[in-house]
C-alpha cells in the first residue's frame, strides 16, 4: 500500500509542475486538461488522496494564483467543480 501512495504523490506532484508551465506558457487547453486530471484523481482517490491533492497541489497552487491575480485570475476560473469547491472550503475555513 505504501507504494501505490508513493507512486500517487509522484503522480500528482508531476501533473502540478505541469499545470505551472503551462500556466507560466499561458496555454489554457492543456491546463483544462490536466485539471481534469486532478479532478478525476479528487473525485475517485481516498480521503489522503484528496488531502494530499488539497495540501501539496491546490493550495500552493492558488496561492500563486491569488498573488498574481490579473492573470490567475483565468485560471482559477476555469478550475473544475470539485476542485474549486475545495479551493473555497480551504478561503473560508482561514476566516478571510
Amino acid at each position: 500500500m505504501l507504494a501505490n501512495t508513493e507512486i500517487r504523490q509522484n503522480e500528482i506532484d508531476s501533473i502540478e509542475q505541469q499545470i505551472l508551465d503551462s500556466i507560466h506558457k499561458g496555454d489554457v487547453e492543456n491546463v483544462k486538461h490536466l485539471y481534469g486530471t486532478m479532478e478525476s484523481h479528487f473525485q475517485k482517490g481516498s480521503d489522503y488522496t484528496k488531502d494530499l491533492i488539497a495540501n501539496r497541489f491546490l493550495h500552493p497552487l492558488t496561492s500563486l494564483l491569488e498573488m498574481n491575480y490579473s492573470w490567475g485570475k483565468q485560471f482559477l476560473d476555469i478550475m473544475p467543480k470539485n476542485l474549486k469547491h475545495e479551493y473555497c472550503s480551504q478561503i473560508y475555513s482561514s476566516g478571510i
